[in-house]
C-alpha cells in the first residue's frame, strides 16, 4: 500500500484560498474619470456659452435665444475638439497611473505585450469586422428614425467639416490618442481585472458597457457598447492590445474623414441603408466566423542544444 511520502503536521497553519482580484479599483477609476469629464466639460460648456454670448449681445432672459444658443455649442467644432482632447488625455492618464500602482507589471496590466502571432490577413479581417459592424449599427439608427437623437455624432461630423486646423486636431486627438487611450483604459486596465473576477464573458460585457457609457449619448452609447464587444473579444482572442488598438485608431480615422468629404448618412435613402445592413452584416458574421477559426497559439519554444 502507498502512503503520502508527507502528511500535514497539526502545526502547520491552514492553506488559505487565493483571493480575488479587486474589481472596486477599476470601478472607482471609472468613475473619477467620468465625473472627472463631465465637470470639465460643464466647465468648457460654460465658457463656450459665455463667449458666445458676449459677442452676439443674446439677452438671458431671452428663453427662445438661449435654446438656439445651446443647439449651436452642441455643434461647434472647438468645443468639441476640446472635449475629445479632454477624454483622451484623462483616459490615457488614469489608465497608465493605474498600471503604475498595480503590483502586476504595468506591461501585463495593461496587456501590452505582443501577444499571439497574428497572421497578416487577420488585421484586414478585424478592420472589416469594426467597419461592417458600426455601418450595420448606423444604418439601422437611420431606419429605425432614432438618427436624429445622436447629438454627439452630430457634433464630430460638424467639427470634421471645420477648418483644416480643427480637423487636424481631431484626427490626432480623436483617433490617435483617443483609440489607444481608450484601449488602455476599457480593455487593458478595467477589462483585464473585470476577466480576472468575473470570467471571460462577462468581463467583456462589463468593460464594453462602461465604454458605452462614457459617451454619453442615447445612441452613440449603445453604439459604443456594441463596438467594445468587438474589441474586447479581439483583445480576449489575442491577449494583447495591439490589435484592439490598431482597430480602434483606423475606425475613429477613417469615420472622421467619411464624415468630412462624404454625405451624411442622412442624406442617403432607405434603400442604400437596408442594403448596407443586410450587407454588413453579413460580412461581419462571415469575418467573425474566420476570425474565431484563426489559430492564435503561442510559438512553440525552442529546443536548445547540448546540456
Amino acid at each position: 500500500m502507498d502512503f503520502p511520502s508527507e502528511l500535514p503536521s497539526a502545526s502547520s497553519p491552514p492553506v488559505s484560498a487565493p483571493s480575488r482580484p479587486r474589481v472596486w479599483t477599476v470601478l472607482l477609476a471609472f468613475v473619477l474619470l467620468l465625473v472627472t469629464f463631465v465637470v470639465a466639460s460643464a466647465i468648457m460648456a460654460s465658457i463656450a456659452a459665455a463667449i458666445e454670448i458676449a459677442q452676439s449681445g443674446i439677452d438671458p432672459k431671452d428663453n427662445a435665444a438661449i435654446a438656439a444658443l445651446v443647439e449651436k455649442l452642441k455643434v461647434l467644432p472647438w468645443l468639441h475638439v476640446v472635449g475629445v482632447m479632454m477624454s483622451s488625455t484623462l483616459a490615457l492618464t488614469v489608465s497608465l497611473l493605474g498600471g503604475w500602482l498595480s503590483p502586476t507589471p504595468l506591461r501585463d496590466r495593461l496587456r501590452l505585450r505582443t501577444g499571439a502571432p497574428l497572421p497578416t490577413w487577420a488585421w484586414g479581417a478585424a478592420l472589416v469586422g469594426c467597419f461592417t459592424l458600426g455601418q450595420a449599427m448606423e444604418s439601422l439608427t437611420v431606419l429605425t428614425g432614432v438618427w436624429d437623437y445622436a447629438a454627439s455624432l452630430k457634433g464630430l461630423q460638424a467639427t470634421s467639416k471645420g477648418s483644416f486646423a480643427t480637423f487636424a486636431l481631431l484626427l490626432f486627438f480623436g483617433a490617435l490618442v483617443a483609440g489607444t487611450a481608450e484601449e488602455f483604459f476599457f480593455r487593458g486596465y478595467v477589462q483585464t481585472r473585470l476577466v480576472e473576477r468575473w470570467g471571460r464573458n462577462a468581463g467583456i460585457a462589463g468593460a464594453a458597457t462602461l465604454f458605452g457609457l462614457m459617451h454619453m449619448d442615447p445612441i452613440h452609447s449603445p453604439m459604443a457598447l456594441g463596438m467594445g464587444l468587438f474589441l474586447g473579444w479581439l483583445a480576449e482572442r489575442t491577449a494583447s492590445l495591439r490589435l484592439p488598438i490598431f482597430v480602434h485608431v483606423f475606425n475613429n480615422l477613417t469615420s472622421f474623414l467619411l464624415s468630412r468629404h462624404a454625405p451624411s448618412s442622412a442624406e442617403l435613402p432607405a434603400s442604400v441603408h437596408v442594403t448596407l445592413l443586410v450587407v454588413c452584416s453579413l460580412a461581419f458574421v462571415g469575418t467573425m466566423t474566420a476570425l474565431r477559426r484563426m489559430d492564435v497559439r503561442p510559438p512553440e519554444p525552442a529546443v536548445l542544444a547540448g546540456p
